[in-house]
């Protein structure tokens, strides 16, 4: 593992333990938003391959039916071949220690792609980090600091 600019990079990736499941529809505390969404970006970083594949990813927050959250953004514009990509956010309570994954969320393709929301808190414990990856051979994976 490698940590450049506040950018964790990675190697593959062991199969996740989480799922889109855990956090859509309204699950645990997250709010579903459209796969649009922009926000204000306050942490973001890079993904790619060897092949030339990359795509950006980004924590945005904003308000989503009047209550402020933050939430993961994924942006691909150039990718080749049907390149598959996924993004995820973890939420922490205690200062990054533990913490629930949103998440993977999946794209074929270019386009952009959002995980669920959840709401920020004035409580310097509650943290959040996105995380990105290009699914091939190797899988390429990225994650931005806590925020």
């Amino acid at each position: 593992m490698m940590i450049t600019g506040g950018l964790v990079v990675a190697g593959p990736a062991s199969s996740a333990h989480a799922s889109a499941a855990d956090c859509s529809g309204n699950a645990n505390g997250f709010t579903d938003i459209p796969d649009n969404r922009t926000g204000t970006a306050v942490n973001g970083g890079a993904v790619s391959n060897s092949w030339g594949n990359a795509a950006h990813f980004a924590q945005h927050w904003g308000y989503v039916n009047g209550v402020k959250m933050g939430w993961g953004y994924l942006s691909a514009t150039s990718l080749h071949g049907g390149i598959r990509t996924q993004v995820w956010m973890d939420v922490s309570n205690d200062g990054g220690m533990n913490w629930i994954q949103c998440g993977p969320f999946e794209m074929w393709g270019n386009g952009t792609r959002t995980t669920a929301a959840y709401p920020m808190s004035f409580l310097a414990s509650r943290k959040f980090r996105v995380c990105a990856s290009i699914l091939g051979d190797p899988n390429e994976i990225a994650c931005h600091n806590w925020w």
